[in-house]
């Protein structure tokens, strides 16, 4: 149960994901200071996840 654990905390923190968060937050803090619309937000939201999580490499395997 801990190992598994462990290899679920590892798999989360790669690259993609520490990438992603930090641009997630990057558009928060611009939308709660007015600097971007709501709407905006969401479509780049919704880009950078797709992305990120959905891209694959010719083998059919993630890129990391």
């Amino acid at each position: 149960m801990k190992e598994k654990f462990i290899n679920a905390l590892i798999n989360l923190i790669k690259v993609k994901s520490i990438i992603t968060l930090l641009t997630f937050s990057a558009f928060f803090i611009l939308s709660l200071k007015d600097k971007i619309g709501i709407d905006n937000y969401m479509l780049i939201l919704g880009m950078i996840s797709t992305y990120f999580f959905n891209r694959k490499d010719s083998n059919g395997e993630d890129k990391e």
